[in-house]
């Protein structure tokens, strides 16, 4: 199931995007939006293509990244490549491992309930509940209207995205993607005065409720090692089955 976990990333890199074959590689990206780093990424990449080109590889890479307006160049391997992680350390990347959980999940103990994303006001509250919050999904800096944007932009193509509601209030959001057997979660946020009570285990078992209407008993998540994403899916039991990892670095004016 590793190879379809890390597919299912790619899949979400995809949905909305423009694509651009490179050498060993693929470049997507969203018009308009590349100045937030969920909007352009390199993935499907063949190590061997790095660590045979080198830095003239990745000078092509940060090329078309800048060249469809990209401020953060990032970089997906499916794992860990000694001579190619050599090369992008040398160019002044920064690696960080996501690691891959993908277990069944219980249905939620809180009484959260998932709010489909669909009409104009929907999208209007939860650019609402972004603006708000002071984190982004992914981990990088993002404008609210521009993370909202891109996110419905890929509901187009597949995704759903969910509002989460308790005790009357807006307090976390999240997406789903259906795969072949399995959920996969994304980019989910709680409010920042809701956080630590419950609610971001409560929005997964949502999904894991949703999934199992659909015939599908399992949920993958990713965390970026060390944060709070994996002590959550820890705590929850949910089993690690692998990794990627994110090589990135800024590129272009710095202060934009």
């Amino acid at each position: 199931m590793l190879g379809g976990a890390i597919e299912s990333d790619c899949t979400y890199f995809e949905m909305g995007a423009e694509l651009k074959h490179l050498d060993g590689a693929t470049m997507a990206w969203m018009p308009g939006l590349t100045g937030s780093a969920g909007a352009a990424v390199i993935h499907r990449v063949d190590h061997d293509a790095i660590a045979e080109g080198g830095a003239a590889w990745i000078a092509n890479a940060e090329s078309a990244m800048a060249g469809v307006g990209a401020k953060l160049c990032r970089i997906y391997l499916s794992d860990r490549h000694e001579l190619a992680d050599e090369h992008l350390a040398s160019a002044g990347y920064v690696a960080r491992d996501e690691l891959i959980f993908l277990d069944s999940v219980a249905d939620p103990s809180l009484n959260v309930r998932l709010q489909p994303v669909r009409s104009e006001a929907e999208w209007a509250m939860k650019l609402k509940f972004h603006g708000a919050a002071d984190q982004t999904p992914d981990g990088h800096g993002n404008i609210a209207g521009d993370w909202v944007e891109l996110e419905r932009r890929k509901c187009r193509s597949g995704m759903e995205a969910y509002l989460a509601h308790l005790d009357g209030e807006v307090v976390g959001a999240v997406g789903a993607i259906w795969c072949e057997g399995f959920a996969r979660a994304k980019n989910l946020v709680v409010t920042p005065d809701r956080r630590r009570r419950g609610i971001g285990r409560a929005m997964l078992g949502g999904i894991a409720a949703l999934g199992r209407t659909r015939g599908v008993s399992e949920q993958c998540v990713l965390a970026v090692r060390g944060e709070q994403g994996e002590l959550l899916y820890r705590a929850m039991g949910m089993a690690m089955i692998g990794l990627q990892v994110e090589w990135s670095k800024r590129i272009g004016d710095p202060a934009l």
